[in-house]
């Protein structure tokens, strides 16, 4: 009887051993997506914000205009007729256009407001941002993997990704490895894991539906043989 207990012991430690799922990965973090901060290439005051935050916006839409914009629009406008009769050049006409398109702000893609920085009525430096557009098209999860674990870790790799709250999960891909370790996070994992020299990853997910919000926790699992 003890021979076969030993046997039977042996046995399924060899089988743990060779399941593949043991060698998988998973790992915590928190889903976020790409942002895009949006200002003025020139200094002014905001007369116009079309953009409050969670709105959807699309892109090409104009979010906000500055002082000068109303001004800038009737002097291209000016300029548009006076080269259709001949009256201005090519040049006149594209200088007048880039004057009315400097005292606007439009979302360069489809996406939701996240932040808006500034009011109505306020004045902003050139480049500094008005409003924060998400790209709902790009979500990723930023996990931290040990060092000692990174080098099973690839572009392009797959992974499986939960999130609190959603039964389904979803399939992405490995899209960016830190080229540097770092210390983990403070408000990552446990005390001891937070002196752990990490690399920083995202894995972005494949196909994200529209009910998917950022902030969500999520739980990523990587196959090193995927």
């Amino acid at each position: 009887m003890k021979i076969w207990i030993g046997f039977l012991f042996v046995a399924l430690l060899v089988s743990g051993c060779a399941n593949p799922d043991s060698a998988r990965m998973i790992f915590s973090g928190t889903l976020e997506l790409t942002e895009h901060s949006l200002g003025a290439k020139v200094a002014g005051r905001l007369i116009t914000l079309n953009a409050d935050e969670g709105a959807v916006v699309q892109k090409g839409q104009v979010v906000a205009t500055l002082d000068r914009y109303e001004q800038n629009k009737k002097d291209f406008e000016r300029m548009e007729n006076l080269f259709k009769q001949g009256g201005a050049t090519q040049k006149d006409l594209e200088h007048a256009f880039l004057n009315m398109q400097d005292q606007q702000i439009t979302a360069p893609i489809d996406g939701v407001v996240l932040v808006k920085v500034h009011e109505v009525g306020e004045m902003v430096s050139a480049g500094s941002p008005v409003v924060v557009v998400g790209d709902r098209k790009s979500l990723w999860v930023r996990i931290y993997v040990p060092e000692g674990r990174i080098n099973k870790i690839k572009m392009g790799q797959g992974a499986e990704l939960e999130f609190d709250g959603l039964s389904q999960s979803f399939k992405g891909r490995v899209n960016f490895i830190a080229s540097r370790a770092e210390f983990t996070p403070r408000n990552v994992q446990t005390a001891e894991e937070r002196v752990t020299q990490t690399f920083a990853v995202k894995v972005a997910v494949d196909e994200a539906p529209d009910y998917l919000r950022p902030g969500v926790a999520a739980d990523v699992t990587i196959d090193p043989k995927g």
